[in-house]
């Protein structure tokens, strides 16, 4: 991806940058909020930084916004206990060729939590759209609950077309990589 390309886009439909992030910089976010950008974020970042009440802000690493980035996590645990509780049996269904049929709800609570811990954690990028922690070429997710989380592209740069550039409904989701199939729980659930 021609990253200038893509912001110079960006920037025509009204998205709004402040200037890019220096590696400097990007280890210091990384270390703070104990994560990795994956290589095609961090060079986008590095290029010019996205601005605006949707984009969360690694530039802040100040106590108060590394709580609010560990309560997005926990959020994330959170939403998987209320679908075991209120929604287990689609649940089940999803995830029955990771983790197998349970006839207890408990079993079931206790291998779902193990399978979360074990996936890479979701990073937030805009709004609820995250990137997987670390990993290069993964599609953006949305995530709002286990049961209804979204593709929102297949790759970083797809994401960017589907997100801000293309009109609604007219969104065109690219080949997903092989490399999906080894991010553990996300792939069931995602599919």
């Amino acid at each position: 991806m021609d990253n200038y390309a893509m912001i110079e886009k960006l920037k025509a439909v009204g998205v709004q940058f402040a200037d890019g992030l220096s590696q400097a910089q990007i280890t210091n976010i990384e270390e703070a909020f104990q994560f990795h950008f994956p290589k095609e974020i961090s060079a986008f970042l590095s290029c010019a930084y996205p601005v605006g009440a949707n984009f969360f802000d690694y530039r802040d690493t100040s106590p108060s916004n590394i709580r609010f980035f560990n309560e997005f996590q926990q959020n994330i645990k959170e939403t998987f206990l209320f679908d075991i509780e209120h929604d287990a049996d689609w649940l089940q269904y999803l995830l029955e060729e990771a983790l197998g049929t349970f006839s207890e709800i408990n079993t079931f609570k206790d291998a779902v939590l193990r399978a979360l811990e074990d996936s890479p954690r979701l990073i937030p990028f805009y709004a609820h759209r995250c990137f997987l922690d670390g990993m290069d070429g993964m599609p953006i997710i949305s995530f709002w609950q286990a049961v209804d989380t979204v593709f929102y592209g297949s790759d970083f740069e797809n994401y960017l077309e589907n997100e801000f550039l293309t009109p609604d409904h007219q969104h065109k989701l690219g080949e997903i990589s092989d490399n999906m199939k080894n991010t553990g729980i996300w792939y069931h659930i995602i599919w």
